[in-house]
């Protein structure tokens, strides 16, 4: 599933930057010092340092849908999953590093979520949203010294994507009618002179969404 985000993310950034393929490349490999060292050509690097859960979107119950057929579909609520990536830019020379840097930038600033075009059939539809990651979720100081590798500065971005883990399931068909007889379990005593009541004979059924009760006090037989 990761994979797929990064080739999304790859395609979002060469589509609306632009980055043209032959003259700036892409990467996702760790900008340690032997990877910065082989560079031959103009490299932008997105590096996934961290998956968490997103604290914002963790939503409980279920949802709901009707299929193909036109029965009631139902799966518990997706959960939502955020990718941290650190782009670095990498050049010969500074100022080309930072005018890829500030073009990326302005074309991730002016998105809050990543193009339909660029998701994955499996996404399609998905509202995965991009942004800037805030200065809590910045990089750990120790990133650069742990790959041994140069200090850059670079943009942190956050893709959020909702995690397809809950199929989904049918549900029971809903009840059209429903039928109800009342009676009494023992007949009442008889009265001086009189014969034992008979109790009234009642019926309910579901109209569309509202209940209709059909028959009346004393009647022997529900009226149709």
């Amino acid at each position: 599933m990761i994979h797929t985000i990064d080739r999304a993310l790859e395609r979002f950034l060469r589509i609306g930057v632009p980055l043209p393929e032959g003259t700036v490349d892409v990467s996702f490999e760790a900008p340690d010092r032997t990877w910065g060292a082989s560079l031959t050509t103009p490299t932008i690097n997105v590096f996934l340092w961290e998956v968490s859960r997103n604290p914002g979107r963790m939503r409980t119950g279920l949802e709901h849908r009707i299929n193909d057929e036109g029965s009631i579909e139902r799966r518990r609520t997706q959960p939502v999953v955020d990718l941290r990536y650190l782009v670095t830019a990498w050049a010969t020379e500074l100022a080309d590093e930072h005018q890829l840097l500030g073009s990326l930038l302005t074309c991730i600033l002016a998105h809050d979520r990543l193009p339909a075009d660029s998701l994955p059939d499996h996404l399609a539809g998905s509202r995965c949203a991009l942004t800037l990651a805030t200065r809590d979720q910045r990089v750990p100081n120790e990133f650069w010294s742990s790959l041994d590798g140069r200090m850059k500065p670079g943009l942190q971005v956050e893709v959020s994507v909702p995690i397809e883990v809950f199929a989904w399931t049918a549900t029971a068909i809903p009840a059209e009618e429903i039928g109800v007889n009342a009676s009494r379990l023992a007949p009442a005593p008889a009265r001086s002179g009189g014969d034992v009541p008979q109790p009234p004979v009642m019926r309910r059924r579901r109209s569309g969404s509202a209940l209709v009760m059909e028959g009346r006090p004393g009647s022997s037989e529900p009226e149709g």
